[in-house]
């Protein structure tokens, strides 16, 4: 049996390059519709979107970004390096979350942690809120795509 150097040499490449691929960190990505709700979450929502949208100034040509507070507990981040946000650890406990709003024109979101890791989110058509998890320990990164405000108010 005769090994093909170009084979092997291939082979060897590529097990070379895929080696050197991060695995540290992995996006995870959801989106729900209001419209795919069970009959029980449609009224969950109904039960607090009137208020939310109180809460929320979005206009038609915007997209809400909601961090996790706790999920970037003592990071500062950088979004499109315009807007900075600092996550500072104390005594509390934070279960609420940080809402930003954004014109949907900057298109792709580039987000920079003061920990060096930076990632990028694409938008979706028909999903205006955009909620945001950090998990430092895996080094998982949850995006989750509504087109209903999904907030957490507990901080």
């Amino acid at each position: 049996m005769q090994i093909n150097t170009k084979r092997l040499l291939i082979f060897f490449t590529t097990i070379l390059m895929l080696s050197s691929v991060s695995c540290q960190s992995h996006m995870i990505i959801n989106s729900t519709k209001y419209e795919n709700l069970n009959l029980e979450k449609r009224q969950e929502v109904d039960g607090y979107l009137l208020d939310a949208k109180k809460m929320l100034s979005k206009k038609d040509d915007e997209i809400i970004l909601m961090f996790q507070y706790n999920c970037f507990l003592g990071q500062k981040i950088s979004i499109n390096n315009t807007y900075t946000k600092d996550f500072p650890k104390t005594n509390k406990i934070h279960y609420g979350q940080s809402i930003v709003n954004f014109p949907k024109k900057i298109g792709k979101i580039k987000i920079n942690m003061s920990n060096g890791k930076s990632f990028s989110i694409s938008q979706k058509k028909d999903y205006d809120y955009i909620t945001i998890c950090h998990n430092e320990k895996t080094g998982n990164i949850y995006i989750h795509y509504y087109d209903f405000p999904k907030i957490l108010v507990e901080e």
